[in-house]
């Protein structure tokens, strides 16, 4: 029973993947077209859920599936939530050091 269920969730695993996965980094790599492709894969990802897996699945399967779906969607969410916090911090440090360079150089002058 025990290799049953880890060969099912591979099973699901490798086709969830096969939706929302992908093999490289869109091109180019920059921060805003890697933000896209995951809105995009997560996109995809409920579209699927919603049209594919949640109306033609019996309601035992339909609780390990969604889960396996919705594990991954909300990986993607992660994913994009730490970009999006260190390029915050990234931009409050560069602007604080613009304004600390600008201070000490108008204190310089005087």
């Amino acid at each position: 029973m025990r290799d049953n269920n880890l060969s099912s969730y591979k099973d699901n695993l490798r086709h969830v993947l096969a939706v929302v996965g992908r093999e490289s980094a869109p091109v180019p790599a920059t921060a805003e077209n890697i933000s896209r492709d995951r809105l995009l894969r997560a996109q995809a990802g409920l579209c699927h859920l919603l049209t594919e897996v949640i109306p033609n699945t019996s309601p035992e399967l339909l609780r390990e599936e969604v889960y396996r779906w919705v594990e991954e969607i909300h990986n993607l969410t992660r994913f994009e939530e730490c970009d999006a916090q260190r390029e915050s911090r990234t931009y409050k440090v560069s602007v604080d050091a613009g304004r600390n360079s600008k201070y000490k150089e108008g204190q310089a002058k005087q």
